[in-house]
């Protein structure tokens, strides 16, 4: 479906520190909270 060399490039850059999500503004949405892997658990 890909080409190989894009999973190749996709872990270069992974690795090179390119695919960093930098600053995270989680003060952005105060509306929202965690929830807990033993919330979502329940809930299923």
């Amino acid at each position: 479906m890909f080409p190989p060399w894009q999973g190749l490039q996709y872990l270069r850059d992974m690795f090179g520190g390119k695919g960093k999500l930098a600053p995270l503004d989680n003060g952005r949405y105060p509306g929202l909270s965690w929830t807990s892997v033993a919330e979502v658990l329940a809930r299923a």
